[in-house]
């Protein structure tokens, strides 16, 4: 393949000389790269860097499988972009990229990905379809995937144990976004947050905090009781394995995938009390839906509504949601008084609309916006 430089604005794309290995390893003394890319190795040492620029990157580059470039702004390298496991054949590649520590904040993998991308569209290489993959939870990087016009295509499970769940993407020339393109701010925002470590969150009586497996005890007990298994359709024996399930795979799970967000309702001995979630709403970021359950023994005394209060603050302003739904099973008293007490308005009832494991059930639904929180 031939050898190709770029310019874009104040960015220069070129091949990776022997000179720029420091470069490349003070760069990759980032914690958040190795967080963030698989295989990069740890220590990275300046003989990684040297074996990277001045013998794989051109052995690759001479084959025709893949085009590794590096970043620069004048003299000062700001990251890489790539293009691997190029087949000219089927006119397919894979995009990659990332941003040195002290360039990050300029958008400098999706400027230089997208003048990398209009290259390889055209007629020097002719691709007709480029893919993205990312492990799960790497939020920044998606976020430029979908400001590159990139579409979501799934997640591809890991090969094995300690193997990360990737999300694919996928890109067709048309799709390719112009410069200044963006995604909505509850994209941006909701990326952010779970980008970052579960919070926790000062509620008034309660705390919200990440579950534990400290409080495996209370989970049982809670989801055991007659109540919270009726109305929220919980199987029933519910054991202690499934709380360890819950805390050590689920509610991470959910996190690092920007989907739901699920805190333990604690006391001020920080004993658990119960549960509050808050879940996106697929294909709309700025609508989430509120679900909460208290304990039998933590009832009675204002804990659920001071979390939903909490979360839903959260939502508003940390995930930049517009809308905030509630449901409950017709019948579900004690959740309908929660919920206005929220500051929620209920707006009706659905039709069998609520999937338990008693079946469909009709449904109550409440909405809440910024300016009706108390």
């Amino acid at each position: 393949m031939e050898t190709v430089a770029i310019r874009t604005g104040d960015l220069l794309l070129r091949p990776w000389h022997a000179r720029d290995a420091e470069a490349v390893c003070r760069a990759c003394q980032d914690p958040e790269l190795h967080r963030r890319l698989t295989g990069l190795p740890w220590p990275y040492r300046i003989s990684d860097a040297a074996a990277f620029v001045g013998e794989r990157a051109p052995r690759l580059l001479a084959e025709g499988t893949a085009l590794h470039l590096g970043v620069f702004t004048g003299d000062e390298l700001a990251g890489c972009v790539a293009l691997n496991a190029i087949d000219r054949g089927a006119g397919t590649a894979a995009l990659g990229y990332w941003t040195a520590p002290w360039a990050r904040g300029r958008r400098v993998a999706e400027r230089a990905a997208r003048a990398l991308l209009q290259w390889a569209f055209g007629a020097a290489l002719g691709l007709t379809r480029i893919d993205w993959r990312a492990t799960v939870g790497n939020h920044p990087s998606r976020v430029t995937a979908l400001r590159l016009g990139f579409t979501m295509i799934g997640e591809q499970p890991g090969a094995g144990p300690g193997s990360p769940d990737k999300w694919l993407g996928a890109l067709l020339p048309g799709d390719l976004t112009a410069a200044g393109a963006d995604v909505p701010d509850p994209v941006r925002r909701t990326a952010r947050t779970f980008a970052g470590a579960h919070p926790t969150l000062p509620a008034g009586v309660v705390t919200l905090r990440p579950p534990g497996r400290r409080d495996i005890p209370g989970i049982v007990e809670c989801r055991s009781d007659p109540e919270t298994a009726r109305w929220f359709g919980v199987p029933q024996p519910y054991t202690a394995e499934d709380a360890r399930t819950h805390v050590d795979h689920n509610v991470p799970r959910r996190w690092a995938r920007g989907v739901e967000a699920v805190f333990a309702i604690a006391d001020a001995s920080d004993a658990y009390a119960g549960s509050v979630d808050l879940r996106i709403r697929p294909g709309d970021p700025a609508v989430g839906e509120v679900g909460f359950a208290v304990g039998p023994r933590s009832r009675g005394r204002g804990y659920a509504g001071a979390a939903v209060r909490e979360i839903c603050r959260w939502g508003f302003a940390d995930l930049g949601l517009s809308r905030i739904e509630w449901r409950a099973e017709v019948g579900n008293d004690a959740s309908r008084r929660v919920a206005e007490k929220a500051g929620f308005t209920v707006e009706g009832l659905l039709r069998q609309a609520l999937r338990t494991g008693r079946g469909r059930r009709d449904c109550w639904v409440g909405s809440l916006v910024e300016g009706d929180l108390p």
